[in-house]
């Protein structure tokens, strides 16, 4: 599957493995393990290809805001709710320790199809605009398109339109999404896709701190379905103890503390097809049979 961390089942019959460079391949080899017959231990990553229906589309922009901001909530509805969840992170990383980690955090929250990259690198900016001009020929919205019509969601989630601590490209990659939203139903735009996947309404769209139409998760109650017994908040915070290169910064898995824009239960119904929230159920007035 070109996947970077891969699990590969060797007929039982198997007693040698050549592994063949061919001169015109370029690959990066980071290590093998090599097992006997028996079960697979819990440590190996069996990742499953993109999802074809999405019940929840994820749009991080790095390696980390997937556990700082939507952790606890991706984790509730992945092990508990036992949900199919997709992600789709906007930047790249050039940084090798980051893709792994990147993985090792996804896997820890449940996720078990694997993430799709954009093309977007790093940029390190708080400035939106600034964002916009360094990325002018990244098509970032019709990427988002392309990604919304390829999974055909149930649910969106989207960053903060403030970018959460101000991040830019944090700021781009959600105000982007309310457009890409809309534009996903509209056969006449990037048509390559449209053609290739149809076209797709969403019934919902949510965005991080959003004020309003707004839930508050309840990340504190313990997961029967989680081997451990974890809170969604405590999967959040083992996620992002993957993320050893970016513990060098102040960052850390939040709740009530919404000012700091870390407050990772916190989030706003931007828009929906199927009527107000009453409770903090992002799934609530979804009849995924119905809807599909």
């Amino acid at each position: 599957n070109a996947f970077l961390h891969e699990y590969v089942q060797l007929p039982e019959e198997v007693t040698s493995l050549v592994v063949d460079f061919h001169e015109e391949c370029h690959i990066y080899l980071s290590g093998i393990q090599l097992y006997t017959t028996g079960s697979v231990p819990e440590s190996i990553q069996l990742w499953l290809p993109p999802c074809e229906k999405a019940d929840i589309l994820v749009f991080p922009t790095h390696a980390d805001d997937d556990a700082l901001f939507f952790g606890a909530l991706i984790s509730q509805y992945t092990i508990q709710e036992e949900r199919t969840v997709q992600t789709a992170f906007m930047v790249q990383h050039a940084q090798k320790e980051r893709v792994h980690e990147r993985l090792n955090g996804l896997w820890e929250m449940g996720v078990r199809n694997y993430p799709i990259l954009g093309t977007m690198q790093d940029s390190g900016t708080h400035s939106m605009e600034t964002v916009e001009h360094l990325h002018k020929n990244d098509d970032l919205k019709g990427w988002q398109v392309a990604q919304i019509r390829r999974f055909k969601p149930l649910v969106i989630i989207g960053h903060d339109l403030k970018g959460e601590y101000g991040n830019g490209q944090h700021k781009l990659n959600a105000h982007y999404l309310t457009h890409s939203v809309e534009i996903a139903q509209d056969s006449t735009q990037y048509t390559e896709t449209a053609l290739r996947y149809g076209t797709w309404t969403t019934p919902k769209l949510y965005l991080h701190l959003y004020e309003e139409n707004g839930i508050i998760l309840d990340v504190n109650t313990p997961m029967e379905k989680d081997s451990r017994r974890r809170t969604p908040f405590e999967v959040a915070e083992d996620a992002y103890s993957h993320h050893h290169s970016q513990h060098i910064y102040p960052f850390y898995v939040s709740q009530d503390d919404y000012e700091s824009g870390m407050d990772c239960t916190r989030f706003g119904l931007y828009c929906s097809l199927v009527g107000q929230d009453t409770g903090a159920d992002i799934m609530e007035n979804i009849d995924a049979a119905k809807w599909r």
